[in-house]
Order: C-alpha cells, then sequence, then structure tokens
C-alpha cells in the first residue's frame, strides 16, 4: 500500500480531493469496507457531486451513504441528503410518500392558481 503524506487543507480546496490521514483511512476502512481509492472512484463515478440532489460540497467531503441493515454502501451524499434519509429511516415507502405528498401539493398550488 503507498504510503500518504498528509498535508493541511489550503483555504477553498475540493474537500474530496483533500486525503485522509492514515488514521482516518483505517477508520473508514473498518467502518465501511472501503479504501480512499473506492471513495475516490465513487467521486469520479458520480461526477464529484452528491447522489441525490447534484450538487458539489464545497466545504466537506462527501459522506460515505451505506444500509444500515447490510451495512453495503451505496454511494456518496451530502451532508443535508444522507441526514434527511436517515430521518426518513431508509424508507423507500416513507420517501415516496413524500414525493406523492409533494407533487399533489404542487398540483393543488397550480389548479388554485389557475
Amino acid at each position: 500500500m503507498a504510503k500518504h503524506v498528509w498535508k493541511k487543507p489550503k483555504l477553498n480546496a475540493d474537500p474530496s480531493a483533500v486525503r485522509r490521514t492514515p488514521a482516518e483511512e483505517k477508520i473508514i476502512q473498518k467502518k465501511y469496507g472501503i479504501s480512499e481509492n473506492d471513495y475516490q472512484n465513487l467521486l469520479v463515478k458520480q461526477n464529484g457531486v452528491c447522489a441525490i440532489c447534484q450538487r458539489h460540497q464545497r466545504k466537506q467531503r462527501l459522506s460515505i451513504d451505506h444500509s444500515h441493515k447490510t451495512g453495503r454502501v451505496r454511494g456518496l451524499l451530502c451532508t443535508r441528503c444522507n441526514r434527511n434519509i436517515g430521518r426518513f429511516f431508509d424508507s423507500y415507502e416513507m420517501l415516496q410518500r413524500a414525493a406523492d405528498y409533494l407533487k399533489q401539493s404542487a398540483q393543488s398550488a397550480e389548479i388554485a392558481q389557475g
């Protein structure tokens, strides 16, 4: 394994380009089962943006999203999207109901403005 030299990030640096310390890499490997190279490959696959909102993270790295049931890594998310999925308990059904609710509400608003 290549030895990494940890460097203090420059101001306004792309947070995803900043290498983790060896200790941080070890924690990520143990917790999620992925290496820094795996993270970087996911980042490239997602074009450097959150898998949900498609925004680039400016202040911190994208979070490693994983299933709490299986432990499997699903992708990289910004902090907001990652927390919001957690608030819906990783439930597809709850998220779908929320999406349906928003869609219905928007359609009702359009009809009312009519």
